[in-house]
């Protein structure tokens, strides 16, 4: 192979990488009127502040200590410095048990403005929810208690 031909398969791999991580996660969707939901908990950490939403179905499974239903969106707004930076989204299916480290959820992040960060296909977030299996792989289940 010349050094053209490796420079141009390199660069389209390049080109692609971005294309490629969104694939992993491009059915996660940022829910229109997710503010309108349950505001359950607010974490405050330095210059960071997370508001954490979710439906009133899905409190309610918490509560009863039932599995999150199918569907379920929990939606994150995170701000730095008092500015929102990004907003994380995960979600439930049954269809994505096979493609996710932690249960059926699928986790997308997107840019303040609601478009989606195809830099991250969201495996960073899997893996770490993945520790929390015996929450349905929530970490601020217990938030929704109160």
């Amino acid at each position: 192979m010349t050094f053209r031909k490796a420079l141009i398969v390199l660069a389209g791999i390049v080109f692609a990488m971005p294309v490629l991580a969104q694939m992993h996660n491009d059915e996660v969707a940022l829910p229109d009127g997710y503010r309108d939901g349950v505001h359950y908990t607010t974490f405050r950490r330095g210059g960071i502040t997370e508001e954490i939403y979710t439906s009133a179905e899905a409190v309610a499974a918490a509560r009863a200590g039932r599995p999150f239903a199918e569907g379920t969106v929990i939606t994150m707004d995170d701000f730095r410095g008092g500015k929102l930076t990004r907003i994380l989204v995960m979600e439930k299916r049954a269809e994505w048990a096979d493609r996710s480290a932690s249960g059926s959820w699928m986790y997308r992040e997107f840019a303040p403005d609601g478009t989606p960060n195809a830099a991250e296909d969201g495996k960073r977030c899997e893996s770490c929810h993945a520790s929390e299996a015996a929450n349905d792989y929530v970490f601020t289940r217990d938030r929704m208690m109160d």
